[in-house]
Formats: C-alpha cells, structure tokens, sequence
C-alpha cells in the first residue's frame, strides 16, 4: 500500500525519523526487492528499515508480545527475526532448520544510541521460507563432551550436536551438567523431562560460548538409562587455578581438565551467609581457604537453592566445613597483548546438590567479636538498668517511710486519743459520782426524811402528792445519772472478751425498752487488739443509742464476725425501725453530732462505714477496719479501777 505522509524529519534514537502530520493513502502498490544481506551492513545497522533478504538457522524461539521471536545464526553471526503469529504457527519445528526470511531491518540500541544488535520483522506469511527442514534426531552428528568446538579442518555449521553422558546435577526447567569420564559439560533446555543424578541422557542442542566455555543451548533430551555417579575429586580451588594457569602459559589445555562442571570435595571455613538471592534462584556460602599454593587465602561461595536446603541457613560463621558440589567456573580474556592470549577461570563457584553435600568439622569459639560486643553491650545494659532500679528504690523507700511515719504517727495520735479520751471518760465519771450523782442521792434522802416527818404527826395520811412527784424526778434523774457514768467508764476490755462486752452493752441499753438486742458473733475475735475493740464498743453504744432514741425499733441485730483473708474484722448494727433519708438526717449544724462521730471514729481505725436506711425500712450500719498490732508502749492499758459491768 502506497502513502503520502506529510510530517517534520526527527533524529530518532538511532537512525531519522518523521513526525507525521497528515497522512494520505494513495492505493495500492508493490512491495521493493528486498536487499541481499550484507553482513557488514546488516550488521552494523545500516541497513535499518530496509527490506532485507536474510538466510540463517534457527536455533530456539520465544515468544513475544505480537507473536514469536526466532533466535538466528547467520553463520556467522546472531540476530533475532520478529514474526506475527500467522507467519510462525509452529515455531519448534523450524529449529534447527536452515530458513530464508525477507522482511525490514531493525537495529537494537542503547540509551545513547550505539547498535547492540539487529533484527528482521515480518507479518507477511510468504516471507518465511523453509529451505531445509531440521535433520531428525537421530541424523543430528554425535561429538564427545570435550570436542563441542575443538579444531576442525571444516566447520560443522550452526546446526544442532548429540552429546551423551550421565546427569550429575540438575535444576529443572533451567539446565543440568553432564560427565562423561573427565569432560563435562552444562546443558541449558526448557524441556519439562524431569532428570536425576545417575540418569544417562542424549542431549542435542546448540554450541554456544557466551560463558567463554562450551555450552549447549536449546536443547532436546532423551533419557537412555541410569548409571553410577562419578566419584568427588578431592581437590582444592586454588589447585584448579593453578592448573589452568599452567595450561595458558604452556600453551595447552589444562590436564587432566579443567574440572568445570565436576564435582570435587574441599574444606573452607564459612565466613557468611548471603542473605540475596541470586536471580531468584539461589543463596550462597561464603567461603574462605588459605592459599595453600601461593599467598593470602581464597574466597569462593557454594551456592544453593534455598527452598530446598534450609537447614543450612542455621551454620554458624566460622565453622570449618567439608563441601562437596559441581564446580562452575567464570571465564575472562587474559593477556591479550601476548603471542598466545587465552582466556581462563577469573572466579570458582560450587552449586550443592543437597544439605548433605556440607558436613561441619569443627563449630566456631562461641566467644567470637560479634558475640563478646553483644555480652559487653548486655551487660552495660543490666548495669546501667541496676542502677536505675536502684534509683527507683530509693525513691520507693524514701515514699514508703514518709507514708509509714505519717501512718504511725496517725496511729500515735488516734491511740493517744483513745487514752486521753477513757482517762478523760474515767476523771468525768468519778466526778459526776463523786458530786452530781452523790447530790442526787442525798435529795432523795432528805425527801425520803420530809416524807417521814409529815407521815408522823397524821398517822395514817398519805403525804402530800408534790413529794410524791419530787420523789420521782429525783430517782428518774439519778437513774440517767447512773446511765451516763457506766456508759463512760464501761468501755475497756480487762479480759472479757468482745462478743461478751458487747452484749453486756446490748443488755444494759436495752434495758427498761421493749425492744430485741441479739448479739452474734463469728471467727476467732480473740486476737482483736484492745485499742480496736475499745473503738468498736463506742461505736456500738452510739449505734444502739441512736437506734433507741430515735428509731424506736422492734428489735436490733449487732453482728460481728473476724475475717482471716484479708485481715480484717466486720461490724454490723440492722434495726427494723422507722430508719431515714442518708443526706436529709439532722447533723452537725444542728448540734447532733452521733453519725459523724462513728464515721471518723471508723476512719481513724483506717476503715470504712457504709450507712443504708430508707423511712420505715430499718436502718444498717456495716464497718470494716483491719486488724492491726498498735505499739503496747503507746496504746497504754487502761486507767486502774475501770471495770466492764456484766
């Protein structure tokens, strides 16, 4: 198809090209002849964007994105041919067959515009022309392993070659080595066969040198039965260099060979395990000999597939380690300004077959320079965090005797309380007994002596009713007198136990009331301090005090009961009387001072009050305060002459 296009010339990345602003079909047209191939044009790219006829062997494909890539040898001289699908239906049975192909030139380049390669591309399905279909296997010629490209007096051509040996490694998909007596050689092929080591096999592939040694590429296999693996020579990677040094001075080949793609046995000390993979395939061993043939040591790694030898991820660095594995060797030109200039082995790789190709002789001093560094930077560690705790516990106890001073001193001041408050308690109740109640007492005698005198002179008269009622005010006053000094001085224990003196509370309150007072008592109570037990009497006789007064119960419970976990010791007074609202209760503004008294009377003692009551529904008073041992030397017993009334 002929067209005109209309554009502004540009110079491309390697050769000119046109921008294009309009472009007219003119119709069609014929195709121009295509240029004979002209290996110094083709290959030097000049020929870009002409249509060329070229001739070569196929010798592999791929596939690409608009259809199959063919791998050709011009003989001499390698190029790629693009074709669209329809052109190359079948592209494995075009390799190894000679073709004809007509289609454009392409050039291959870099960033900077340098040709690194050509190619031909066609879509037309005439171009491709097959003028000599691929020999069958068994025609393709049969060469030893150690003549892929010797000296011949005629070239053998870019076809296909047969070798055959047994397989003493293989990765699948990828490649596989074979041996045969001391020539070895690296097959790379695509084919699905799965190989074993001992497997004997045809291969027929391509001879090519990219790794500076025979390889063959592209290769078909066909297994032909199984044989014994070659034995591992023992012998050292420096020996293998030596050898091939030799051979390049001498100018011959190494002797007996060159031992890539063999398996030796060696020993080296693991310097480290390299942590990045190798194209996705393998890891290595770093490995270190002493060169035992020259100066200074070798460095060379054993590789590995990851996925199927973990456990070699745990050897340690320094280990001494026998390896056993294929030698793989990296070829470079040496000495290329000499008379004979060669190329030989810049650097000794081992592929491992399995874990036990490595066997640990010795494992390394565990105090190495990493591990003395970790100890020396743990220990400043420990040291540094001992002294830090050490910080913190000073500052702990400092806070802990401060918090035990002021609770000791809360006690002092609570017990020298209590004391001052049963001396003060004692002293007011012989006062009162002494002077009040002692009054009191000498009224009622003298009106019992004014009742005498004016029953005398009437004889049988009763006497007058003002006397009556005197004689009653003055015995109701006495008897409350009497209330209030066995109310003070009956607090101290003088060892009785609680549960009785609470009950002799219980019934001295309780008389002249028709109310029920039950005490209960539950655990061992003789281990209550008297300091606590003094507290919990005064608090029990206001609670029953208060019920009485201003309840007016039916009855009234006091339970008490000793916990052993936690320490502690419960108090409960429940009456059933007319109770009232928590909050709404007269108090301290109004000159009753009973609930707030109990309260920080159970404070004191580091304990707790709970109040529960609700109008006609009773009224509960629950403490609980721990059981604490109070200094004898400050909670003094008490005053002399004080007695617990039964």
């Amino acid at each position: 198809m002929e067209v005109e296009i209309e554009g502004q010339s540009d110079p491309g990345g390697y050769a000119p090209l046109i921008l294009p602003a309009t472009l007219r079909i003119l119709g069609p047209g014929e195709l121009p002849e295509p240029l004979p191939m002209n290996p110094a044009r083709f290959f030097s790219g000049t020929d870009d964007c002409q249509r060329v006829e070229v001739r070569g062997v196929v010798q592999g494909f791929l596939p690409s994105e608009y259809g199959v890539t063919l791998i050709m040898d011009a003989n001499p001289g390698h190029f790629s041919a693009q074709l669209s699908r329809a052109v190359a239906r079948d592209p494995a049975a075009l390799v190894d067959a000679e073709v004809k192909l007509c289609g454009v030139g392409a050039t291959v380049f870099n960033t900077r515009g340098e040709v690194t390669g050509t190619r031909v591309m066609t879509s037309i399905q005439r171009d491709l022309v097959v003028e000599k279909p691929p020999p069958a296997p068994d025609a393709v010629p049969m060469v030893t392993l150690d003549r892929l490209l010797p000296f011949r007096a005629e070239p053998i051509g870019p076809h296909r070659v047969r070798v055959e040996g047994t397989v003493t490694y293989c990765f699948p998909g990828k490649f596989f080595y074979l041996q045969e007596g001391v020539s070895a050689v690296r097959v790379e092929t695509t084919s699905p066969i799965l190989l074993y080591p001992g497997d004997r096999v045809e291969a027929a592939g391509f001879v090519e040198m990219s790794r500076l040694i025979g390889t063959l590429s592209d290769a078909t296999v066909r297994k032909t039965g199984v044989a014994a693996l070659p034995e591992p020579v023992v012998i050292s990677p420096e020996e293998i260099f030596v050898i091939n040094d030799v051979a390049v001075k001498a100018g011959q080949v190494a002797l007996p060979h060159d031992y890539d793609g063999h398996l030796i046995r060696c020993r080296a000390r693991l310097l480290a395990l390299q942590s990045e993979s190798d194209g996705d395939v393998y890891r290595a061993l770093v490995l270190e000999r002493a060169n035992t043939l020259g100066k200074g040591t070798l460095i060379f790694r054993a590789l590995f597939d990851d996925a199927k030898m973990k456990s070699l991820e745990t050897l340690r660095p320094g280990s001494e380690l026998e390896i056993t594995g294929l030698v793989q060797l990296d070829y470079a030109p040496k000495d290329l300004t000499s008379r004979i200039s060669r190329t030989v082995p810049v650097r000794l790789e081992l592929i491992l077959r399995s874990a036990a190709d490595v066997v640990v002789l010795s494992q390394p001093s565990w105090w190495t320079a990493g591990h003395l560094t970790a100890v020396l930077a743990a220990v400043l560690l420990a040291l540094g965090a001992v002294m830090v705790w050490s910080l913190q516990l000073k500052r702990q106890v400092r806070r802990k005797t401060k918090l035990l001073a002021r609770e000791m001193h809360a006690r002092r001041d609570a017990s020298i309380e209590f004391q001052a408050t049963l001396r003060e308690r004692t002293r007011l109740a012989t006062n009162l007994h002494d002077t009040l109640l002692q009054t009191i007492s000498g009224l009622g005698f003298q009106i019992e002596a004014c009742e005498a005198e004016v029953i005398a002179p009437r004889g049988e008269d009763p006497p007058p009713g003002h006397l009556k009622v005197a004689r009653r005010m003055v015995d109701h006053a006495a008897a409350e007198l009497r209330n209030s000094v066995w109310a003070l001085r009956s607090l101290p224990l003088n060892g009785v136990e609680l549960p009785e003196a609470l009950g002799a509370i219980a019934r001295r309150l309780g008389a002249g009331h028709p109310t029920t007072i039950e005490v209960r008592s539950d655990g061992d109570l003789s281990r209550v301090p008297d300091f606590i037990a003094g507290n919990l009497l005064l608090f029990v006789q206001e609670a029953l005090h208060n019920s009485l007064k201003h309840g007016h119960p039916g009855s009234v419970m006091v339970e008490i009961a000793a916990q052993e976990s936690p320490d502690r010791i419960s108090l409960t007074v429940r009456d059933d009387g007319s109770g009232f609202t928590p909050g709404a209760q007269a108090g301290v503004v109004q000159g009753h001072f009973g609930l707030q008294g109990m309260r920080e009377r159970i404070e004191r003692l580091d304990g707790t009050l709970k109040i529960q009551s609700a109008p006609r529904k009773g009224t509960t008073l629950h403490a609980e305060v721990p059981l604490r041992n109070y200094d004898d030397e400050i909670a003094e017993p008490p005053v002399a002459g004080m007695q617990t009334p039964a």
